[in-house]
């Protein structure tokens, strides 16, 4: 996946977790649809990729947008879909190649989560899969005021660890993520090319 000589450039790694390092994006499209579903309309899950990395408020207000549902239902969409996504992601959700880069690199440099997935989002998984003691910093969309494409998620990492973003190696899936680290001067690894893009 990754020359491990190429991570002797960093001094600290920083992962997304959707679709980066546990493969949730079909669950999450699967909910997305069961909302369609429960509230009469074709919702098929695809704005969530265009979005990958956005929180599920930022998804939420698009979907209605697109598919002209009233404001009224905003909050019950958003319930629904967190609803949904526990479900369907407790039961169908795996680790990915990702995840061997954290393995092999645990106790040797610093690792950090930046996510846009919500707090008892993130808790799940992490409880799920037991990756809380790989990471030495988490930042979840709870936790900061400008999500991705904003630097604020990875920018907080990099703080937490207490070492320069310039340092950091992003490990990304979605375009906002990339843009993301790259905004916070950070060279970015995306997962779907297998390439570092360069800050």
């Amino acid at each position: 996946m990754l020359d491990p000589k190429t991570l002797e450039n960093y001094t600290a790694l920083i992962f997304d977790m959707d679709g980066t390092i546990i493969d949730t994006m079909p669950s999450h499209a699967k909910a997305w649809r069961k909302v369609g579903e429960v509230l009469g309309y074709p919702i098929d899950g695809q704005i969530m990729y265009e979005l990958g990395g956005a929180p599920v408020s930022t998804i939420a207000r698009e979907t209605m947008r697109r598919y002209q549902m009233p404001e009224s239902l905003f909050d019950e969409v958003v319930r629904l879909k967190r609803q949904f996504g526990f479900e369907m992601v407790e039961q169908n959700a795996t680790l990915l190649p990702a995840f061997d880069i954290i393995r092999t690199q645990h106790g040797k440099m610093p690792m950090a989560l930046g996510t846009g997935s919500h707090s008892a989002m993130v808790n799940l998984l992490l409880e799920k899969f037991n990756l809380r003691p790989y990471f030495n910093a988490i930042v979840d969309a709870d936790q900061v005021t400008h999500h991705k494409p904003h630097p604020e998620t990875f920018l907080r990492c990099a703080e937490l660890l207490q070492v320069s973003p310039k340092k950091s190696l992003v490990f990304e899936d979605a375009d906002l993520g990339v843009q993301a680290g790259l905004a916070g001067g950070m060279d970015v690894f995306d997962v779907r090319t297998q390439q570092i893009i360069k800050a």
